[in-house]
Protein backbone atom coordinates (compact mmCIF):
# COMPACT_ATOMS: atom_id res chain seq x y z
CA UNK A 1 0.00 0.00 0.00
CA UNK A 2 2.80 2.46 0.78
CA UNK A 3 4.73 1.88 -2.55
CA UNK A 4 1.05 2.79 -4.31
CA UNK A 5 1.00 6.12 -2.52
CA UNK A 6 4.58 6.82 -2.81
CA UNK A 7 3.93 6.53 -6.79
CA UNK A 8 0.98 8.01 -6.85
CA UNK A 9 2.59 11.12 -5.38
CA UNK A 10 5.18 10.66 -8.15
CA UNK A 11 2.89 10.92 -10.55
CA UNK A 12 1.09 13.91 -9.13
CA UNK A 13 4.24 15.78 -8.52
CA UNK A 14 5.48 15.34 -11.94
CA UNK A 15 2.20 16.18 -14.18
CA UNK A 16 2.23 19.43 -12.08
CA UNK A 17 5.87 19.90 -13.04
CA UNK A 18 4.71 18.95 -16.73
CA UNK A 19 6.38 15.49 -17.29
CA UNK A 20 5.66 13.75 -20.43
CA UNK A 21 2.76 11.30 -20.59
CA UNK A 22 4.87 8.52 -20.75
CA UNK A 23 5.78 9.12 -17.24
CA UNK A 24 6.28 6.27 -14.85
CA UNK A 25 6.57 3.96 -18.21
CA UNK A 26 9.68 2.05 -16.91
CA UNK A 27 9.92 2.14 -12.44
CA UNK A 28 12.18 0.97 -9.95
CA UNK A 29 12.59 0.88 -6.10
CA UNK A 30 15.16 0.67 -4.00
CA UNK A 31 14.90 -2.39 -1.06
CA UNK A 32 12.34 -0.86 1.33
CA UNK A 33 11.63 1.94 -1.21
CA UNK A 34 13.55 4.63 0.33
CA UNK A 35 14.72 5.75 -3.29
CA UNK A 36 12.35 5.41 -6.49
CA UNK A 37 13.11 5.81 -10.37
CA UNK A 38 11.74 5.80 -13.47
CA UNK A 39 11.85 6.82 -16.78
CA UNK A 40 9.70 9.69 -18.66
CA UNK A 41 10.16 11.64 -21.70
CA UNK A 42 9.55 7.97 -23.78
CA UNK A 43 11.92 5.98 -21.60
CA UNK A 44 14.63 8.91 -23.03
CA UNK A 45 15.05 10.10 -19.41
CA UNK A 46 15.99 8.78 -16.01
CA UNK A 47 14.15 10.57 -12.65
CA UNK A 48 15.30 9.65 -9.08
CA UNK A 49 13.16 10.55 -5.78
CA UNK A 50 14.64 10.37 -2.24
CA UNK A 51 11.46 8.94 0.03
CA UNK A 52 13.40 9.00 3.28
CA UNK A 53 14.73 11.21 5.35
CA UNK A 54 18.04 10.60 6.05
CA UNK A 55 19.04 8.16 2.76
CA UNK A 56 21.04 9.60 -0.44
CA UNK A 57 20.01 7.30 -3.49
CA UNK A 58 20.92 6.96 -7.31
CA UNK A 59 19.70 4.86 -10.22
CA UNK A 60 22.05 2.89 -12.68
CA UNK A 61 20.92 2.66 -16.27
CA UNK A 62 21.98 1.55 -19.85
CA UNK A 63 20.98 3.62 -22.75
CA UNK A 64 20.51 2.48 -26.07
CA UNK A 65 23.25 5.19 -27.42
CA UNK A 66 26.26 3.25 -25.46
CA UNK A 67 24.96 -0.39 -24.47
CA UNK A 68 27.95 -1.09 -22.84
CA UNK A 69 28.32 1.74 -19.98
CA UNK A 70 25.83 2.70 -17.63
CA UNK A 71 25.20 5.89 -16.26
CA UNK A 72 24.90 6.97 -12.88
CA UNK A 73 21.91 9.53 -11.74
CA UNK A 74 22.66 10.97 -8.00
CA UNK A 75 19.71 12.32 -5.66
CA UNK A 76 21.11 13.78 -2.55
CA UNK A 77 18.58 16.27 -1.67
CA UNK A 78 16.61 15.38 0.91
CA UNK A 79 12.62 13.61 1.38
CA UNK A 80 10.80 14.51 -1.44
CA UNK A 81 13.39 15.45 -3.89
CA UNK A 82 13.37 14.45 -7.57
CA UNK A 83 16.76 14.70 -9.53
CA UNK A 84 15.99 14.40 -13.27
CA UNK A 85 19.07 13.30 -15.65
CA UNK A 86 18.82 14.75 -19.04
CA UNK A 87 17.40 13.07 -22.61
CA UNK A 88 19.01 10.74 -24.62
CA UNK A 89 18.79 7.27 -26.05
CA UNK A 90 15.98 4.84 -24.65
CA UNK A 91 16.65 3.84 -21.54
CA UNK A 92 16.76 -0.28 -21.53
CA UNK A 93 18.09 -1.37 -18.30
CA UNK A 94 17.16 0.22 -15.06
CA UNK A 95 18.16 -0.57 -11.42
CA UNK A 96 17.85 1.94 -7.94
CA UNK A 97 19.98 2.34 -4.94
CA UNK A 98 19.94 3.73 -1.24
CA UNK A 99 23.65 4.43 -0.86
CA UNK A 100 25.24 2.73 2.01
CA UNK A 101 28.63 4.52 3.09
CA UNK A 102 31.45 2.13 3.75
CA UNK A 103 29.36 -0.74 3.20
CA UNK A 104 27.73 -2.18 -0.11
CA UNK A 105 25.00 0.10 -1.37
CA UNK A 106 20.95 -1.03 -1.27
CA UNK A 107 20.03 -2.29 -4.91
CA UNK A 108 17.16 -3.70 -6.53
CA UNK A 109 17.74 -6.31 -9.23
CA UNK A 110 17.89 -4.45 -13.01
CA UNK A 111 14.62 -4.14 -14.69
CA UNK A 112 15.61 -4.79 -18.05
CA UNK A 113 13.78 -3.78 -21.35
CA UNK A 114 16.24 -4.76 -24.10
Amino acid sequence: MMKKTIVGLAVAGAALAGASPAFAAFESYSPGGKVGSWTQNNDTQVAVMLHSARDIGFANYYRTTDPDSYYTLWNKGGPGSTAYSGTGGRVTDLRTCTWVKDNDDECSRWEIRG
